[in-house]
């Protein structure tokens, strides 16, 4: 009966590790391999054993690689910060009993179905410096000293990027919380007041601390996001991610070095799969051991 029993576990599986194979484990230890040739996608691939780490971390694209690594590492604490922190605010006032909270539910979300590349084309017209919805209101009520060229210049790109971003996931986030937040049993909540605590009371003692598993499971994803990141800058900011490379981080990176772009003539697959291992050595292992000492935490 057991054997029976494997027998149909490796045969519904089977499918589901087939399509892993050919799309996840193949393409990663080709990369891995690829990742010590010098192949511009065409023709004999020429090995060049670890010059390709090399060039990336102490040699001729250092500098485009720690840059983007800064902001990668930014973009992470930034998003933390703003959408854990709001989507944990907006989940506690939705979960009240406030009229049309399921219409602000819903609202909420919205901006998740939305493609990223239609995100992109919307908040480049609104932050359009000359006729741009941002810049138009902040003239209208009289704050056009405000009015900013916010995606071309350097020290404003990459944190109206950060902004564009909560604004297209926040939504998830809250509904997360809202989930964690109504598991909470009652119980809890109706004996602290009946304590005579208060509503910041209730929720910094009861709700947050029942609330920290949620956060930590949606830090490590972010964590991963973070450095994965591609996708909100291409669409705001292209290949180039500018102005000046202030808004680059390692998927543009990564983009530009095995791909090419405009205005760059650079186009090495090997190169940019060396990227690719770095993103992934530095992201594994720190996801690794932090859910390691999370769920050694949860067994105490």
């Amino acid at each position: 009966m057991q054997k029976v029993k494997i027998r149909y576990m490796l045969l519904f599986s089977t499918p589901a590790i087939l399509l892993y194979t050919i799309f996840v484990i193949y393409p990663f230890i080709y990369s891995f391999i690829l990742s010590f040739y010098n192949w511009p996608g065409v023709g004999p691939k020429i090995f060049v054993g670890l010059k390709n780490f090399r060039d990336i971390l102490t040699g001729p694209f250092g500098a485009e690689f720690r840059n983007a690594l800064f902001h990668n590492i930014y973009f992470f604490i930034m998003v933390s910060i703003l959408e854990l922190g709001l989507g944990f605010l907006i989940a506690v006032l939705l979960t009240t009993n406030i009229k049309g909270k399921r219409l602000f539910q819903t609202l909420a979300y919205l901006p998740n179905v939305i493609s990223m590349v239609l995100v992109g084309f919307i908040w480049n017209m609104m932050l359009n410096p000359q006729w741009g919805l941002i810049n138009q209101i902040l003239k209208s009520v009289g704050l056009g000293a405000l009015a900013k060229p916010w995606l071309g210049d350097p020290s404003l790109a990459f944190n109206t990027i950060i902004l564009v971003n909560v604004w297209r996931h926040l939504g998830f986030y809250v509904l997360v919380f809202i989930a964690s937040i109504i598991n909470i049993p009652p119980d809890l909540i109706d004996a602290a007041y009946i304590d005579g605590a208060s509503n910041f009371q209730i929720v910094r003692y009861v709700i947050f601390p029942l609330t920290v598993p949620t956060f930590q499971t949606l830090l490590i994803l972010l964590f991963i996001w973070s450095f994965n990141v591609f996708d909100i800058v291409y669409a705001l900011e292209g290949v180039q991610a500018g102005p000046f490379r202030s808004t680059d981080v390692l998927g543009t990176l990564f983009y530009r070095t095995a791909f090419g772009g405009l205005g760059s003539s650079r186009m090495d697959f090997g190169l940019g799969a060396a990227i690719a291992v770095l993103i992934f050595v530095m992201v594994i292992p720190v996801s690794m051991f932090y859910a390691y000492v999370i769920e050694k935490r949860r067994r105490k």
